[in-house]
């Protein structure tokens, strides 16, 4: 299931990560085992950040809605890291829709 979002235009990699540790779980796409590693390692660090701001944010503006945190993006001039839950995935941003890679990312979590 996580490599069918290899089929999404621009989509370069993917993994699953452990959410205790960060490990890879399982990573599809071109990417040697320590890449695999820094990704996963990455996308816990950035999940775990988004959320305590996420948090923040909803005591600030005493909204609802805010958390828990479904998502993050991470804009490169050529490349986008995107992760939802502990989901991730590396687009090549001439070719990937975000929109797409973001509701691919949450199927496979099984957010909608």
């Amino acid at each position: 299931m996580l490599k069918q979002l290899l089929d999404i235009k621009g989509v370069q990699a993917v993994a699953h990560f452990r959410e205790e540790s960060g490990e890879p779980w399982q990573v599809h796409g071109e990417l040697s085992e320590a890449d695999a590693n820094r990704l996963t390692r990455l996308a816990h660090d950035f999940k775990r950040m988004t959320q305590g701001h996420a948090d923040q944010l909803a005591l600030f503006v005493n909204q609802p809605g805010w958390t828990p945190a479904n998502g993050w993006i991470v804009h490169g001039g050529q490349r986008t890291v995107c992760g939802v839950a502990s989901m991730v995935a590396v687009v090549d941003n001439a070719e990937a829709n975000l929109t797409d890679v973001m509701k691919g990312l949450a199927r496979e979590a099984f957010f909608l």
